[in-house]
């Protein structure tokens, strides 16, 4: 009977590793997507922000390509950076820096057609040097045609694990449950 109760725990093990490392290389990839993004252009290039000041700037509808990521790198890594985009409907998103390093990925949607306004933020110990870039996604656009190849599979790789995790857990949960049920069957009609 143990061997039954333990297969839904390593099911669900399984599940949560797969969790864990499809998350891992979808951050990892994006902090790469620099290098693969078409279409790449600053709109703010090497300005210094100082702690607890801001700065913003504006995307106009027509800069976006159906897919567009907007990133910001930030020196010192230490620094935490904020950045926040408010979109034409008054939808806002707000994300904080890793590692020197910032996304955000603006689909182009022809009900939000306007300005999105950007802020990024030091709320730092000292000053922070940024660069605020707009491009086209290269792994949602289909169009990633990185010298590396291997990078424009991460992204979908790294959602499969995902998926594939969730169902895992789901299983490994309900072998589990099923499991518990059958083992509680035989001692309640003794």
């Amino acid at each position: 009977m143990a061997k039954f109760q333990v297969r839904g725990l390593i099911v669900v093990s399984i599940g949560m590793a797969l969790l864990v490392v499809g998350s891992s290389i979808f951050d990892d990839s994006y902090n790469m997507v620099e290098s693969a993004m078409s279409g790449k252009k600053y709109l703010i290039q090497s300005k210094t922000i100082l702690q607890g000041q801001s700065i913003n700037s504006t995307i106009t509808w027509n800069q976006l390509a159906e897919h567009s990521i907007l990133i910001v790198n930030s020196t010192p890594l230490s620094n935490l950076v904020k950045l926040q985009v408010t979109e034409p409907g008054g939808g806002t998103f707000e994300k904080e820096n890793k590692n020197g390093y910032v996304y955000h990925i603006i689909g182009k949607n022809t009900q939000n057609q306007g300005n999105y306004s950007i802020t990024v933020s030091n709320e730092g110990t000292g000053p922070a040097n940024i660069n605020l870039i707009l491009g086209e996604d290269p792994y949602l656009s289909g169009k990633c045609s990185s010298y590396n190849e291997t990078s424009c599979y991460a992204i979908p790789s790294a959602i499969g694990l995902v998926i594939a995790g969730m169902l895992a857990l789901i299983v490994g949960s309900l072998i589990a449950v099923n499991d518990f049920r059958k083992k509680k069957k035989p001692t309640q009609s003794s």
